[in-house]
């Protein structure tokens, strides 16, 4: 059975970053083309946020070396009912 997963997205530059609450726990999620990075787990909203926004930064500026530029500020928004799903049978 699927399940609607409540949290938020954003993107910085190629990636898109989810935080999703489960259950007393957020899980940090990014994706881009070729690429699924789990980012952890974090106990409150506000440091799952961060988490993700730091584990985008690290990924582009230092693993993958490119030139952008570094977002502090990104404009997080609720997930819609159906976009996210986790599997529960």
């Amino acid at each position: 059975m699927f399940r609607t997963a409540t949290g938020f997205k954003a993107h910085y530059h190629y990636l898109t970053l989810l935080a999703t609450s489960d259950f007393d726990e957020w899980r940090i999620d990014l994706h881009g083309l070729g690429v699924y990075i789990q980012g952890g787990r974090q106990f409150t909203e506000a440091k799952a946020k961060e988490q993700a926004r730091t584990v985008a930064m690290n990924y582009i500026h230092n693993e993958k070396h490119e030139d952008l530029s570094v977002l502090e500020n990104l404009d997080w928004q609720p997930l819609t009912p159906g976009e996210c799903l986790s599997w529960r049978p």
